[in-house]
């Protein structure tokens, strides 16, 4: 064999070896680059309207976002306004600048619930805002629009991949048409480096961490959105702001008679506006108001300047009522603010009838009742102090519900409450108050009494192996995928909740779920026992 032969062997091992190597490191070249992100869901009370603000994800820019309103039971036909905002500055962009509307449309709400949609046109990444109005208010959205950003170990890959492929033809004409044919190895060698590189950064690109996410971790901007891997970024984020004061501003409210309440958020530490809410459970702000009779409604205020949210409501009854918040804050966690005093509503001529709760503990584990025309039969395993009890709802007999916030139910609790008439005061001044979820019952038979998962028995939504198979469980979305939106009526009608009361005494609770585009709202009053005093009368 001559020498010219043993070097195009030589090459064509080589080449061989390129080819073998780029199809394995192929599908690790994208391990660590950022998802352009799912849906983002978002509940509204916009005005008499309660809304479900759904934005599809966008996969590139300048593209279509698709914004799709859920309009519940209840919800007025009309016309609503969508315009899409820039909210960060793009130095030296022929774009029109922040602050002015890029794409506006109209959704017309119909006599019916249900979905309505719309699409604008994205012209760029960064931070926006999606205005929302009805004629007489306007709700502010604020979202991010993703840069389908290369990591620097894609960089690497087809770098080393292109280095590789111009040096290969390289290569065999060296080693087809030059003399001394060794010289085809200097670029073959070249060739091998270059495939080398590619093949380590894209095995080891799993491993790096990913940046600083902006929107979730950073306070966005176009900088930080559209380049996530520059240098200037913090390196570890600070999880450590400080917690939310919540001031409450209104006109006089009437009992029965629509009005504003005005929502003011501000920095603990600075008295700054806060202006870096997550969407935690499908909302920016969830607002819990608690009457004097104990009826409950569950609100979703709107964001109509930075730090200032309004919500439009009719309060039945009057007297003081009890009114907390829950909110994600970017950097500070999850947080349950309750206004200092909560807040008034004037005596009317009318007056509404309070709805009477289910009452269990005691001896009692189940009780029915029927919550607009709806069938509810409330079930418990025995209420003890620093023990798990399960409560589970089943509503109708078919697995109809619709997730509602991303859950199938909420349980909102409150107490220990001493007697009396006015509830919201003695919920106002409770030392516990709580959200839990359910997202269904568990598929898995007997999970909750293995060695390996009883510590899971704490968990919202778990459920004992007598509640497997009624209805289906929602499984948390993963790897930028959606979850299911309202749209989807599958689950219950079993809805369990798994919760730990620290302290004995009497607790109202109050079951949420979603059916036929309406929530329903189930009062419950549940008697906890001491640990000591059931451990007796067992």
């Amino acid at each position: 064999m001559t020498a010219a032969a043993r070097t195009v062997r030589r090459v064509l091992l080589v080449v061989g070896l390129y080819a073998v190597l780029a199809s394995a490191g192929s599908a690790l070249a994208f391990a660590d680059s950022p998802s352009s992100g799912a849906d983002v869901s978002v509940a509204q009370t916009l005005g008499d309207r309660e809304l479900t603000i759904v934005l599809r994800r966008i996969t590139s820019v300048p593209g279509p976002l698709r914004v799709d309103v859920v309009a519940h039971t209840g919800t007025a036909a009309g016309q609503l306004t969508l315009a899409t905002i820039p909210t960060g500055a793009e130095t030296g962009s022929a774009l029109p600048a922040a602050g002015v509307p890029t794409a506006e449309t109209v959704v017309a709400l119909g006599d019916t619930p249900g979905m309505y949609s719309a699409t604008l046109d994205m012209d760029r990444a960064g931070p926006w805002e999606l205005a929302i109005g009805d004629g007489e208010r306007v709700a502010r959205i604020p979202f991010i629009v993703p840069e389908q950003v290369t990591s620097p170990p894609e960089r690497l890959v087809y770098g080393g991949f292109l280095v590789a492929g111009v040096l290969l033809p390289v290569s065999v004409l060296i080693a087809t048409r030059a003399r001394h044919s060794a010289w085809a190895l200097l670029p073959a060698g070249g060739m091998v480096a270059g495939v080398a590189v590619s093949v380590t950064a894209a095995l080891l690109s799993a491993s790096f961490p990913l940046p600083p996410q902006p929107g979730g971790q950073l306070d966005p901007s176009v900088d930080n959105v559209t380049d996530p891997y520059t240098l200037n970024q913090p390196q570890i984020s600070d999880f450590s702001r400080p917690p939310v004061l919540l001031r409450v501003e209104s006109g006089p409210i009437t009992a029965g008679q629509p009005g504003d309440l005005d929502l003011v958020l501000t920095d603990a530490a600075t008295g700054a506006s806060v202006d870096d809410l997550l969407v935690h459970d499908s909302a920016l702000l969830h607002l819990l108001v608690v009457g004097p009779s104990g009826r409950l409604s569950h609100l979703h205020p709107i964001r109509t300047e930075p730090g200032r949210y309004r919500v439009h409501l009719a309060a039945p009854e009057s007297g003081r009522h009890a009114l907390s918040v829950e909110l994600a804050r970017r950097g500070g966690g999850v947080q349950m603010v309750r206004a200092a005093t909560g807040f008034t509503v004037l005596p009317s001529t009318t007056t509404l009838a309070s709805v009477v709760p289910i009452h269990l503990g005691g001896g009692d584990g189940a009780a029915s009742t029927v919550v607009e025309t709806n069938p509810i039969t409330v079930r418990t395993t025995t209420p003890v102090a620093g023990e798990p009890t399960t409560i589970t709802a089943e509503v109708g007999d078919t697995a109809d519900l619709q997730p509602w916030l991303g859950m199938v139910g909420h349980l909102i609790m409150a107490g220990p409450l001493p007697d009396g008439v006015d509830i919201a005061a003695a919920v106002q001044n409770s030392p516990i108050w709580g959200h839990a979820h359910s997202m269904g019952p568990t598929s898995m038979p007997d999970m909750t009494h293995t060695p390996e998962m009883s510590g899971m028995t704490h968990m919202p939504g778990m459920s004992s192996a007598a509640d497997a198979g009624r209805g289906a469980m929602i499984m948390p979305p993963a790897n930028g995928e959606s979850g299911p939106d309202e749209t989807v009526a599958a689950y219950g009608p079993d809805v369990p909740f798994t919760f730990t009361f620290p302290v004995a005494g009497r607790y109202r609770l109050w079951i949420q779920v979603e059916r036929e585009f309406s929530v329903l709202t189930v009062p419950v009053v549940l008697d906890v026992a001491a640990a000591q005093a059931a451990g007796a009368h067992r």
